[in-house]
């Protein structure tokens, strides 16, 4: 439906529009601007504290390191346990006393998980033990560490720093040295991933949430919480840099605090949940998306209230307006309570009632003019159609064809009887065509054989009424400027039918085969505007089209077009009317 924004009540809207939605966008940018600073500062906080945090890992790292170094360098077991023959005693004391000092180590550095030590030549790996791991999974770890020591490849990626690794299910920070001058013995250290979050188990973050650590690929390192998933990743591209950054997870929006340790090679992360970081601020907005529900409520207010003041009474005025334009001049507007409309509706009523008088005197008039161009127009083909018969009467008594005289004065004669005896401009079509049929009666006298016609008509259609002289212009215009002396005869066809487009209507059709009409002419005879240029150039279909556009309006129509093979075809379709 096309809207109107040429009426009061849309420029009503407008105006409210222009003063609600200015201030509605204040409170929405003020909305979202708190949102983005309470986020800022969130952010700087949490990105303070993954800093640091991540600043002791390294520092950790870097005394593991340290005593690992030491222990590489000055150990006397350590030195012995890469020797080969030894004997078996020397050898497990030297075993027994790697043992305790890596136990010693580990209970200081609470987030290393195992220290081992590797003899090549005795092909012996010693470790400390995870607390609370079975077997299996102890006896995994120690083929993965034997395994990565006895590739040169594998060890050459993880000597001399610390590396990220995957031990069946679970990533570790991997740490091997080794004696530089026989690199008989290894020394490493393990570090779970998730070893790396006890430092910050007593921090309180909103329901929800977690840390976590990630690779720069954006992989999870660490074992995520139960509301995040198994699946939960983090985007790659936001891991090589320290950042926050907003990220959907299902039906969650999460807030995400990142930094990267490049000693390392991963990235410390901390994730909340917009939902409880943002619970106030999320309430008012709440509040402030609820706003344009109210204003557009307070807006139907109005408007329902401008629409019974005032809208309303201009509705009805309008209304009337219309209804008068319909010929319903009796409509009147009823009293208004307000002194403007009241004053209106009076001085309408007043102009109805002068209308209606002047309405009745055009009224009579036009009808007096339209009877009188009516007459005038039918009393331009009777002395038309008379001149016709009158020259072939005399073209036949030029030819000495003396019956064929009487018999076209007589058909004449009848002719004019029935017009003196009728008065009406209405007659059946059985009455036309029996006209029709007196006139082609006499051109069939004159051409003989060059010349038949053909009438037909189902009985029911016999008592149709049109106006008169209808269908004989037609016929005359066809045995005029359709006929030719030469070649085959010719040949004229009328026929009366139902219309086939929509039912109370009827066809008429009057078809020849003679020398027919240009494009250009039947062009010109077709168009609604046609009229011709003098009285004696086609004036019978001049006539016709102006009485039935006087009689049926759009009702009824006339085409002129071209008839197969050859010829003119001229169809008139009319209301079915009855006496």
């Amino acid at each position: 439906m096309r809207i109107k924004t040429n009426t009061l009540g849309f420029r009503l809207i407008l105006l409210f529009a222009a003063i609600t939605i200015p201030l509605l966008a204040v409170l929405f940018a003020a909305g979202y601007y708190a949102k983005d600073v309470v986020l800022a500062q969130v952010s700087k906080s949490y990105q303070n504290l993954v800093n640091s945090n991540l600043q002791m890992i390294e520092k950790s790292l870097d005394d593991i390191t340290t005593n690992m170094i030491d222990m590489v360098d000055h150990d006397e077991n350590f030195q012995r346990f890469g020797r080969p023959g030894l004997s078996d005693s020397d050898y497990y004391f030297a075993q027994m006393g790697l043992i305790q000092r890596n136990q010693a180590y580990q209970a200081y550095y609470h987030t290393v998980d195992m220290f081992y030590a590797y003899s090549r030549p005795n092909d012996v790996l010693v470790t400390s033990n995870i607390l609370g791991s079975t077997e299996s999974y102890m006896d995994n770890i120690k083929n993965w560490i034997t395994g990565s020591i006895q590739h040169p490849e594998s060890l050459e990626k993880l000597l001399y720093k610390w590396s990220i690794v995957r031990i069946g299910d679970e990533y570790f920070l991997n740490r091997i040295l080794s004696d530089d001058l026989t690199n008989n013995a290894y020394m490493g250290a393990l570090i779970n991933i998730n070893s790396l979050k006890s430092a910050l188990g007593s921090l309180n973050l909103q329901a929800g949430g977690d840390i976590l650590f990630v690779g720069n690929d954006g992989v999870m390192l660490s074992s995520p919480s139960a509301s995040l998933g198994e699946g939960f990743r983090l985007p790659a591209d936001k891991m090589s840099k320290n950042s926050s950054f907003s990220i959907t997870k299902g039906d969650r929006r999460l807030f995400v605090i990142s930094s990267q340790s490049p000693e390392v090679g991963i990235n410390m992360a901390i994730v909340l949940p917009n939902s409880e970081l943002l619970q106030g601020l999320n309430d008012f907005q709440t509040l402030v998306n609820l706003l344009p529900l109210f204003v557009l409520l307070i807006l139907l207010l109005c408007l329902y209230i401008f629409r019974r003041t005032v809208i309303r009474p201009i509705l009805k005025l309008l209304s009337a307006i219309h209804r008068i334009r319909g010929g319903a001049m009796e409509t009147k507007l009823p009293d208004s309570k307000l002194v403007e409309f009241q004053s209106i509706n009076h001085a309408f009523n007043s102009m109805v009632e002068e209308i209606q008088y002047l309405k009745i005197d055009v009224y009579e008039e036009k009808l007096n003019a339209q009877n009188a161009e009516l007459k005038h127009l039918q009393a331009q083909i009777n002395p038309h159609f008379f001149l016709n018969t009158l020259n072939i009467i005399y073209q036949l008594a030029d030819l000495q064809r003396y019956e064929l005289v009487k018999k076209t004065v007589r058909h004449l004669v009848q002719y004019f009887r029935f017009m003196l005896q009728s008065q009406r401009d209405t007659i059946t079509l059985s009455q036309e065509l029996e006209h029709i049929r007196n006139y082609l009666e006499i051109q069939k006298m004159r051409y003989q054989d060059s010349f038949d016609f053909d009438i037909r008509i189902a009985d029911e259609w016999l008592g149709a009424c049109i106006p008169s002289l209808l269908i004989q212009p037609f016929v005359e215009n066809a045995m005029i400027h359709g006929m030719s002396l030469k070649g085959e005869s010719f040949m004229l066809q009328i026929t009366v039918s139902p219309c086939e487009d929509k039912e109370g209507l009827m066809r008429i059709e009057v078809r020849d085969n003679g020398k027919g009409m240009p494009d250009e002419k039947l062009e010109e005879l077709n168009a609604p505007e046609y009229a011709p240029a003098s009285e004696d150039k086609h004036i019978g279909i001049w006539n016709v089209k102006r009485r039935i556009a006087m009689r049926y309006g759009e009702q009824a129509r006339i085409d002129l077009s071209h008839s197969e093979p050859k010829g003119l075809r001229v169809t008139m379709i009319l209301p079915a009317e009855y006496f």
